[in-house]
């Protein structure tokens, strides 16, 4: 759901042209011409997968490795220093990296490792003061109380 979001979006807010932003997942594979500039949305599991692959897969695995990438946007980027997915983060040769999260926040102390898979910090943004100006959705929160059973 999230790739398509991210290609959705790219197609929607930029004059990319279709045929130029891909999708790489396990259930769409795209391969990835290595004539012309494009746009390629995968997922942490897709490239952090340490398994066997299918032919097809590992062509353009290799075909990604080869080339040089202008940006690579990681979102949900505090999930990267987990041992599975840091492996994103120097699989492809980017010349710049942008992390993107709306909680920068881990408990096993990691967090650290993203100033050198990513990079530091350059932004943080109120979340209150994104709702009030109409870029989130306005927050309600409520405390709802109910019986729990003794196993909880």
């Amino acid at each position: 759901v999230a790739v398509e979001q991210w290609r959705r979006s790219f197609l929607d807010f930029t004059t990319i042209k279709e045929e130029n932003v891909l999708v790489l997942t396990a259930d769409k594979k795209q391969e990835v011409p290595e004539d012309r500039a494009v746009v390629l949305i995968s997922t942490y599991s897709f490239f952090g997968y340490s398994g066997r692959r299918g032919a097809e897969t590992r062509a353009i695995m290799e075909a990604c490795k080869r080339l040089d990438w202008g940006l690579l946007i990681v979102d949900e980027v505090q999930v990267m220093p987990a041992k599975s997915f840091r492996r994103v983060c120097t699989f492809a040769r980017a010349h710049c990296k942008l992390g993107l999260t709306a909680t920068l926040v881990r408990e096993d102390g990691l967090i650290t490792d993203l100033k050198w898979l990513i990079g530091p910090k350059l932004y943080e943004a109120n979340w209150q003061e994104l709702a009030e100006k109409g870029f989130i959705a306005k927050v309600q929160c409520v405390e709802v109380w109910c019986v729990m059973t003794r196993e909880w």
